[in-house]
């Protein structure tokens, strides 16, 4: 039996009950009571482990490794689910689990499953560019790329990414990279490694650079969780879900969570304890309106809806939810002189794709990689706002590429986010193209790759989608989102913008922070969860700075 080089004494641990139960619920002893298992929430129990706390992770959803206690794993290799399968991240959308990971209580996608939306995403690690904080203000002091490097360092220790999975260094099914490589170079773009080269993003391309190790999906179920769970002080319960937080005015003394049974319970903190929000930009939102901490109105349909909020006295007026941010996305198919076909992804999971598996036996071939073949950075200025966009780059049947087109770091528009009746977030407000600098800046971007594409001598054809309107009108969520509890030095409070301080502590709370992407303060260059990674490493170290 072959198994993957992922630390199997690590993985034995967690198989033999590493996780807890609701019933074993230690009241009063947790320093650090975590909400939501995503990539923050893991990263920052880590390291609070590391730091000898007591530390409790909750998670809404269930584990999608055999080591997390899922047993829905391959035919052909029993250690292995679907998810883990790099090869399968194109097709992430038909497996099985897909629903079951699909958080049911948000209107945009997000995943409520152990490792988040790193557990379900197609696995592009771009590593962020120093100009993401650097050039404007929107991140505040001491979160500027001086501060952040050493966070990113750490991180890249130990899920580093890469550009080339194969243990045989080679590259597999590179017929679209080739066929796109001479497009961009006749064009004047640049080759570059996006790993080691990472300020590079005007007119330049890439082999795609995914989050993989060992031949496996990476990411912090894999990178980090491990190691926490070696420590008799870190406790993980899943399919617990938070309902909210239990205060006594300026302090969190406990969460609510309702159990599988579908029981709620109240869960305490030790003497001096903390509360860590790390349920991504579309959940985090809805535990502080259920705890009477946001915007009147939407503390008040959380109490419509059966929360037992604080009192109104208690309530503190904090914009969260407000300035919701996320990559709008746009459609680009074009016939091509290449021919790529696209892998049977049935026969990969029954197993009769034996070419390929026996090659995966071996740590090498295909399904070591992700779904990309390219992913291309450039950038526009209008009104002297640069705009930045990535292109993800995928093989469709015979000879059609796929381009997903995001406009990225620089968009101005923003959204709200809000709560219903029936405790589900809603976006109120869309965060797509609302500024006219974002609608001119998108249609200039688009007509010169328009422009590019139907050269004579370019050898492509658009297909379906032929004119600047027609890919606008293809405008669909990136599942980015960020910014719906802020971080910034304008107290919310006092009408400035802001939900958390510098130190990623809520105003007006005493023991309460939030460290996923709710709290950045604008969007990164390209896919967010390399991102989400290094803020959540930088804001463990700045929490355990306060104490």
């Amino acid at each position: 039996m072959w198994f993957p080089r992922v630390g199997s004494q690590v993985a034995l641990l967690a198989a033999a009950g590493a996780l807890a139960s609701a019933s074993s619920f230690k009241n009063g002893e947790y320093d650090y009571i975590i909400v939501g298992g995503g990539p923050a929430g893991i990263i920052t129990a880590e390291r609070f482990i590391e730091a000898g706390k007591n530390v409790l992770l909750l998670e809404q959803g269930t584990g999608p490794t055999v080591a997390t206690g899922a047993n829905e794993t391959l035919p052909w290799n029993r250690t292995l689910t679907s998810i883990d399968l790099p090869g399968l991240s194109a097709d992430v959308g038909s497996l099985d689990v897909w629903d079951e990971y699909l958080c049911s209580d948000t209107e945009g996608y997000a995943a409520c499953v152990l490792g988040g939306g790193v557990t379900i995403n197609y696995m592009v690690f771009v590593h962020p560019p120093e100009h993401d904080f650097d050039d404007n203000t929107n991140w505040p002091e001491g979160w500027k790329w001086k501060d952040l490097k050493p966070a990113a360092d750490r991180l890249y220790e130990r899920n580093p990414g890469t550009t080339l999975p194969s243990a045989d260094s080679k590259r597999y099914d590179q017929g679209l990279y080739s066929v796109l490589s001479n497009f961009f170079s006749n064009l004047g773009w640049t080759a570059v490694d996006m790993i080691t080269q990472p300020n590079e993003k005007y007119q330049v391309y890439s082999h795609p650079a995914w989050n993989i190790k060992n031949q496996v999906r990476a990411g912090p179920v894999r990178t980090y969780l491990p190691l926490a769970q070696q420590s008799r002080k870190f406790s993980l319960s899943l399919n617990t879900k938070v309902i909210r937080l239990v205060r006594e005015g300026s302090q969190v003394t406990g969460v609510e969570v309702q159990t599988a049974s579908g029981k709620t319970e109240i869960v305490t903190l030790a003497h001096n304890g903390r509360v860590v929000l790390a349920g991504g930009a579309l959940g985090t939102p809805r535990v502080l309106f259920n705890s009477g901490i946001g915007p009147k109105r939407q503390i008040e349909t959380a109490k419509k809806s059966g929360i037992e909020v604080p009192p109104k006295h208690e309530w503190i007026n904090l914009p969260v939810g407000v300035g919701l941010k996320d990559h709008p996305i746009f459609t680009i198919m074009a016939q091509t002189p290449g021919d790529f076909g696209i892998p049977d992804y049935d026969s990969i999971l029954n197993g009769s794709d034996t070419k390929d598996i026996s090659l995966y036996r071996k740590s090498d071939g295909l399904l070591t990689q992700g779904k990309h073949r390219m992913i291309f950075f450039s950038s526009n200025e209008i009104n002297g706002t640069t705009r930045y966009y990535q292109g993800s780059c995928a093989p469709s049947a015979g000879s059609v590429l796929d381009i997903t087109t995001y406009m990225t770091h620089g968009a101005t528009s923003s959204g709200v986010l809000g709560i219903d009746k029936n405790q589900k977030t809603v976006i109120e407000k869309s965060p797509y193209l609302q500024t006219a600098g974002d609608r001119v800046a998108a249609r200039s971007f688009i007509q010169s790759l328009i422009d590019d594409f139907n050269a004579p001598s370019s050898g492509f054809e658009l297909e379906t989608y032929t004119n600047v309107s027609s890919i606008i009108s293809t405008l669909s969520p990136g599942m980015h989102y960020t910014s719906t509890a802020k971080m910034g030095t304008d107290d919310g409070r006092k009408g400035g913008s802001s939900v958390v301080d510098v130190n990623t502590k809520v105003y007006g709370m005493d023991n309460l922070f939030v460290v996923d992407g709710s709290i950045h303060p604008d969007l990164p260059t390209g896919n967010i969860q390399t991102t989400i990674m290094v803020i959540a490493e930088a804001a463990a170290a700045r929490i355990l700075a306060q104490e």
